[in-house]
């Protein structure tokens, strides 16, 4: 898990300073996360761990119905790396060529969606009291005049 999740508090560094406008502080950190991400997950993970976990096994005991569960998982994991490493790589260049970069995640709809939400002057949903961002739909929590 060590191996895995090194490289996740180098993007969560990314998010943080692209979230606070330092731009070039955030590329750098990518990049930076970018290659502990292709080292960890695309060369050390498949070539050592996965070695590990495919080959020695069979030497001590025969397969069994976990050998071939926990290695196909682990198939699958490699898989989304190699994916998320073509998003990763793909991101990272667009950056390094100068085109404009944006954050291609969900999070943009939803930001979107509330910063135009202004409370009207009249009634109706938008000027009832909200808890996390939503109306309240129950009379429970609703102060009574």
């Amino acid at each position: 898990m060590a191996l895995h999740d090194s490289s996740d508090y180098l993007l969560e560094s990314a998010k943080m300073f692209n979230y606070a406008g330092w731009k070039n502080t955030c590329n750098n950190i990518f990049i930076v996360f970018a290659i502990v991400f292709i080292i960890t997950r695309l060369v050390i993970l498949p070539f050592w761990i996965l070695h590990c976990t495919v080959v020695y096994p069979l030497e001590l005991y025969p397969a069994f119905f976990g050998y071939y569960f926990f290695n196909s998982m682990m198939g699958v994991l490699q898989a989304l790396h190699i994916f998320w490493a073509y998003l990763i790589l793909r991101m990272a260049h667009k950056f390094i060529t100068g085109k404009q970069v944006e954050d291609e995640r969900s999070d943009r709809e939803e930001t979107e969606s509330s910063e135009g939400e202004e409370p009207a002057a009249g009634g109706g949903a938008k000027s009832r009291p909200l808890a996390n961002g939503h109306p309240i739909l129950n009379n429970h929590h609703r102060k009574n005049d």
